[in-house]
Formats: C-alpha cells, sequence, structure tokens
C-alpha cells in the first residue's frame, strides 16, 4: 500500500454528523453571466460544463456558482458535436449562440435542481 501514500491513523469516529447546509433558494431569479464552458470526459462520453461567474462567496473564500452539463455526441466519422435538438443544441439556439464557446458573457437566471443522487438541491441555469 506504499503507492497511494496512504498513512493509517487511529482516530475516534463518532458516526454520522451533521454538515453544514447552504441555502441555495435564496439565488433563484439572480441573472449571472456565463464565465466559461470546459469540454470534458466522464464515464458516458463527452460533454460540456457551462459555469457562471460567481453568485456570492462563502465565508472560506469560495465562489457558488451556477452550472449545466450537456452531452455530446460522436458521429460514424468520429465528428464530436451536437445535435439541433439536444438539450444543448435547443440551449445555444435559445441563447441566439453559435457555438457553445460564445455562451461566455451571455446572462442566465439561476435555478436549482434536485439531485437524483443524493436529494441536495444545486444551482444551475
Amino acid at each position: 500500500m506504499e503507492d497511494n501514500k496512504l498513512k493509517e491513523v487511529d482516530i475516534d469516529v463518532e458516526g454520522e454528523i451533521e454538515l453544514p447546509q447552504l441555502d441555495v433558494k435564496q439565488y433563484i431569479g439572480q441573472k449571472v453571466k456565463i464565465a466559461a464552458c470546459k469540454t470534458c470526459q466522464g464515464t458516458f462520453g463527452y460533454m460540456v460544463q457551462v459555469i457562471t461567474a460567481p453568485v456570492a462567496q462563502l465565508k472560506d473564500g469560495k465562489d457558488i456558482t451556477a452550472s449545466r452539463i450537456f452531452g455530446l455526441q460522436q458521429d460514424a466519422d468520429g465528428k464530436i458535436g451536437w445535435g439541433k435538438e439536444t438539450a444543448l443544441g435547443i440551449f445555444l439556439s435559445k441563447m441566439k449562440a453559435k457555438h457553445y464557446k460564445d455562451l461566455v458573457g451571455k446572462e442566465v437566471i439561476v435555478q436549482t435542481r434536485t439531485s437524483k443522487n443524493d436529494g441536495k438541491e444545486y444551482l444551475t441555469f
């Protein structure tokens, strides 16, 4: 186990504890500009993560942003892109953008979505 640089420790673990919660509802309806679009690869293929400028900052200095992930497709020739009727295609049309890179600087309205995995609410648009 030397390779992963884990060090075994003997500590007293209480069990389940109460973690701080952030009430994201206060940011719903806030207008904010898109700050970045990142192309990523995940378990299910390629995607674009669209991230806003910070809507607020926590006491520890961490930024609170809204984000949204759009899937990309690969055609038979190996070209990667999106279809007109996909979520990304529809969003680009709505935002009057030809490419997701053109989204940077455009304004969106913050909303929330509830994760199916953990039931928590996250900021999106």
